[in-house]
């Protein structure tokens, strides 16, 4: 079976305080896994900036001697071309520099294109062939359908790390709200075109990426693993990292979001999916970002609704360390 091609569209930091390690979790993650064929790494505002995302993401392929695979730095601001103010202050901190593992320069970390003309670009020469993983916020993947509509329909699917249903009645609330998640409450315009676009669109949310839902990272499952491969002592060395100064309190450990997105790209049966229509609140004064159940509406989504979630941190790291 012919293994499937990817972009994913990311905000990865390594070796930053403060930072999530799930989306370097999940590019190593797609590197290792034979059942994916990673063809870009595309950044966006988030973790940190999208141009030292870019150098983040260079250096995880550098050290998995995949260094012929492009990345290309996106947008730095919403499509409403304002920061957030929590942004703002995070960039002017840590966040906004790079941290305590080496990355390569700037104008070595990336191909030269916009991360929407690399999207285009890509899809444009394998039409039904690319599935977009977007682990972060979707401005790139929502620039990309601006400009180039014609894409959407070539597209074979989408596979997010997004919204918040409140399935779970403890933990699929919003992250940055009561109501909103940080993918979607990041730039809920980008998210609001993804929605309306037609492309077919699997979601996980915070109702599955959970402490309960079992998928969590922690120490224990590091600590008999022997680093004998560059990829998986920098692996362990962006797990410490998040350990000595974890991003969430959620649990004592790293919720694997992004990786279990990486996943279902992957086999989709990691997870049970139940079709919904969802709309994204982009007005709402207290509910700016919130993802919607909607009524009396086609569905739009597969809303991923139940994981065995120790088994899919086991199996990430085995394939990543394995």
């Amino acid at each position: 079976m012919n293994a499937s091609k990817i972009i994913i569209d990311t905000d990865p930091a390594i070796g930053i305080p403060g930072t999530d390690a799930d989306d370097p979790i999940a590019i190593m993650l797609a590197l290792r896994d034979p059942r994916l064929e990673l063809m870009a790494i595309t950044t966006v505002f988030g973790n940190c900036p999208p141009l030292l995302g870019a150098r983040c993401a260079s250096r995880i392929l550098q050290v998995a001697g995949r260094s012929d695979i492009p990345v290309a730095a996106g947008m730095a601001t919403p499509m409403g071309g304002t920061l957030p103010a929590l942004l703002q202050q995070a960039y002017a901190g840590p966040r906004g520099r790079k941290g305590s593992i080496a990355l390569p320069e700037a104008d070595a970390s990336h191909c030269g294109l916009h991360a929407s003309e690399l999207i285009i670009d890509l899809v444009r020469k394998h039409p039904g062939e690319i599935t977009l993983v977007c682990i972060g916020a979707q401005s790139n993947l929502a620039l990309a359908l601006v400009k180039a509509p014609d894409i959407a329909p070539l597209i074979k699917q989408v596979v997010m790390m997004a919204g918040a249903l409140g399935l779970d009645a403890t933990w699929g609330r919003g992250n940055i709200t009561p109501v909103a998640e940080c993918n979607i409450w990041f730039d809920p315009q980008a998210a609001d075109i993804v929605f309306r676009s037609g492309i077919p669109l699997s979601m996980v949310s915070l109702d599955v990426t959970n402490a309960a839902a079992g998928l969590v990272l922690t120490r224990e499952h590091l600590q008999d693993i022997a680093e004998n491969t560059p990829l998986t002592a920098l692996f362990k060395q962006v797990c410490a990292t998040y350990f000595d100064a974890p991003m969430f309190d959620w649990s004592e450990g790293c919720v694997l979001y992004d990786p279990l997105a990486v996943a279902v790209a992957a086999d989709a049966t990691v997870g049970t999916f139940e079709e919904m229509a969802i709309g994204i609140e982009t007005a709402g004064r207290l509910t700016l970002g919130q993802t919607v159940p909607l009524r009396d509406a086609p569905p739009n989504v597969r809303v991923c609704t139940g994981i065995d979630g120790r088994k899919v941190v086991s199996d990430i790291v085995s394939t990543i360390t394995g």
